[in-house]
């Protein structure tokens, strides 16, 4: 913390600004290595096991510090589950060209199970969280929360193909998305079961022809 007699010395605020934003910087760091932890001991053991004490001491850091960043368990998995999010949306504007419409959609639903193949680790974490919100009352909020930014990312995409002409005009968006995100986190879900049963890249094609079909005009 910066003093006023300090101020008085001359320093002014711009000289003061790199100083804080190292501060913001180590959280930040910190705050990220927390939420690997967090993901690892969920995708490794489940959510029962996972504790704010243990992913600090896994991450490297004090056993209190997530409790002092994140508060609670459930504050813990809510901004995890945000973390896996915001790490695969980089991933998919870095993947995804230009293509709009049907394209698009056909597009990330392949990149969703492509990157699922890539990073079982955080697929297997999220899906985890998910569960939870059938036998788990704190966790209900979330999961619908992730379930319907999803469903609505979903259906924008298909209403703008409709839009374009590309999707037939009784398609019903959301209905659609909904299904599609079934199949979706179902094949992956199955995949992480037994990944020498299921074969992704079939399964990944037949699922885009199929969405192929029943969407056109």
């Amino acid at each position: 913390m910066t003093s006023r007699k300090t101020l008085e010395k001359g320093a002014s605020v711009d000289t003061l600004e790199p100083s804080r934003q190292t501060q913001a910087e180590r959280r930040e760091t910190a705050e990220r290595a927390i939420l690997e932890a967090a993901k690892t001991i969920v995708a490794e053991r489940g959510l029962d096991a996972l504790t704010l004490n243990e992913a600090g001491e896994l991450a490297g850091y004090s056993r209190a510090l997530p409790a002092h960043y994140f508060g609670t368990k459930s504050a813990l998995l809510a901004a995890l589950a945000d973390h896996i999010l915001a790490s695969y949306a980089v991933r998919v504007r870095a993947a995804i060209g230009p293509a709009e419409g049907l394209d698009r959609l056909c597009e990330r639903v392949a990149f969703y199970i492509d990157d699922g193949c890539r990073d079982p680790k955080s697929l297997r974490a999220f899906q985890a969280i998910l569960g939870s919100g059938l036998t788990r009352s704190e966790f209900g909020a979330l999961v619908t929360r992730l379930n319907s930014e999803s469903i609505d990312g979903l259906a924008g995409l298909i209403k703008r193909a409709r839009d374009r002409g590309e999707v037939r005009a009784d398609a019903r968006p959301r209905a659609e998305a909904s299904i599609i995100l079934a199949a979706m986190r179902g094949v992956m879900f199955q995949w992480l079961i037994d990944s020498n049963y299921v074969s992704l890249s079939r399964v990944r094609d037949t699922l885009v022809s199929n969405i192929r079909r029943s969407l056109a005009p």
